[in-house]
C-alpha cells in the first residue's frame, strides 16, 4: 500500500483528556478566573493605580477603597481576593465584597474565585451609590 496516506490515529490519551476537560468544564462553578497579576495583591493594585470599590451584599452600597489603607492596614502581599468585610453604612449589617477595574470605565471584575461565595452573591440588591 505504498502512496497511501492515513491519517494518524489521536491515542487513548488524548481523547480520555479532551473527554475529561468537557466534563469539568460543564459547571460555572469549575471555571477558573483568569485574572491579570495586578489584582492579586493590595501592592500590585495600588502600584498600578486600580480603582477598587466594595459592595454589600445587603443594603447593595458601592464605596471607594483607598488602597493606600489597605496596604497599611495588612501590608502590600494582601490579597483582596475572597475576602469579606462588614459593611460600613449607619445599621447595616451585610457583608462586602470587593471589585477592581484599572481605568474608568473599564469592566469591573468581582475579586471572588470560591465558588461558593460567588454562589451566595448571585442575587444582590440595586446598587446604592452617593448619588441614588
Amino acid at each position: 500500500m505504498a502512496g497511501v496516506e492515513s491519517e494518524p490515529i489521536p491515542s487513548r490519551w488524548t481523547i480520555l483528556r479532551a473527554r475529561d476537560y468537557r466534563a469539568a468544564m460543564e459547571t460555572a462553578a469549575n471555571v477558573v478566573a483568569l485574572w491579570p497579576r495586578w489584582m492579586e495583591n493590595a501592592g500590585d493594585l495600588l502600584r498600578m493605580k486600580a480603582l477598587v470599590r466594595s459592595r454589600c451584599c445587603k443594603c447593595g452600597t458601592l464605596m471607594r477603597v483607598e488602597m493606600e489603607d489597605v496596604v497599611a492596614r495588612h501590608g502590600a502581599g494582601y490579597s483582596l481576593v475572597d475576602k469579606l468585610e462588614r459593611c460600613r453604612m449607619v445599621e447595616c449589617i451585610g457583608s462586602t465584597f470587593y471589585l477592581a477595574t484599572r481605568t474608568y470605565g473599564g469592566q469591573w471584575t468581582t475579586l471572588l474565585r470560591d465558588p461558593k461565595l460567588i454562589e451566595v452573591f448571585e442575587e444582590l440588591p440595586p446598587v446604592r451609590t452617593a448619588w441614588s
